[in-house]
């Protein structure tokens, strides 16, 4: 109990102890922590003084951890999780009650496949629950969870920071996707003409290759990208006006395919497959309402 009661442990020195370990750098901490920057060199004092370390070396522009940081990184990050979990605990959740807003980060191509489940049943009035959808880069989807402004990310995130979880929701591939009026091919494409006709290619930074264009090097050839577009819903109704091939997550393409005659075809070559997955931040693990949304996406994704 003196332990706990030590007048030395303050969570606020942990809190600042957190954010020079995710910023390495003084100045980025305070802003993170809404404090100044003399407020953080102090509580670092307090820090050093209070473990016997170091605990962060400049090294040019940057605050560096020591091993005695390295270590009381985890179990103090778990602390802060711990702590916030405690203090915002909700007891139950009821979503045909509870107004709730969930923001969700995803492509506008998960967007499609996987929420429209859980919006129909908001619209037709049996969820009292509301969800804001957003597409953010990753940098920035990741800020968000620490900060609290986004409760979910969904997507192929193999990339998780430590004090986030998350959960596979399905396994996904990629599919040709093309209107057999205009591209006179009968599936499955054979790898001539999947390089013979120009294609328009989707791409989250707007760029003109990708793993496709890897992968047909290997192979000893080459396709000619024609246009790429950051906007995946856009390309169905290009397609439907212009000879052109695509390659989309096998799901989306489907789904394009039926709604508007479409047709789909695998890949003439072997892409493997890879897993789709939401994260979120630790501190929500215990939420109800976080678990409610978190159990019916997976619900969903059972579905497809």
């Amino acid at each position: 109990m003196k332990a706990i009661h030590n007048p030395a442990l303050d969570l606020n020195l942990i809190k600042v102890f957190d954010a020079l370990l995710e910023t390495r750098n003084v100045s980025r901490a305070a802003d993170a922590l809404g404090v100044s920057q003399s407020a953080v060199s102090h509580a670092l004092g307090r820090l050093r003084t209070l473990v016997g370390d170091p605990l962060f070396v400049r090294t040019g522009n940057r605050m560096e951890p020591t091993p005695r940081a390295q270590r009381l990184a985890e179990p103090l990050r778990d602390l802060l999780v711990g702590a916030a979990r405690a203090l915002s605990a909700e007891e139950d959740f009821d979503p045909q009650r509870e107004e709730r807003n969930f923001t969700i980060s995803t492509t506008d191509s998960m967007q499609a496949v996987l929420l429209t489940g859980i919006l129909r049943d908001a619209a037709e009035g049996n969820l009292r629950v509301s969800v804001s959808l957003l597409n953010l880069d990753p940098d920035a989807m990741l800020n968000a969870l620490d900060d609290g402004t986004l409760d979910l990310a969904i997507g192929y995130l193999p990339d998780l920071r430590r004090w986030h979880d998350g959960q596979v929701l399905y396994r996904e591939t990629h599919a040709c996707l093309y209107n057999p009026k205009l591209v006179p091919v009968t599936p499955p494409i054979g790898l001539e003409d999947y390089t013979r006709y120009p294609h328009l290619m989707p791409s989250l930074r707007g760029g003109m290759t990708s793993f496709i264009d890897e992968e047909l090097a290997a192979l000893g050839t080459s396709r000619r990208v024609a246009a790429s577009t950051t906007q995946f819903l856009a390309i169905p109704m290009i397609l439907m006006q212009v000879p052109m091939l695509t390659s989309l997550p096998a799901r989306l393409a489907r789904l394009y395919a039926d709604a508007l005659g479409l047709a789909t075809s695998p890949l003439p070559f072997d892409i493997g497959d890879y897993e789709m997955s939401m994260i979120w931040h630790r501190r929500n693990t215990g939420s109800p309402s976080h678990g409610w949304l978190r159990q019916r996406l997976s619900e969903e994704a059972a579905k497809l």
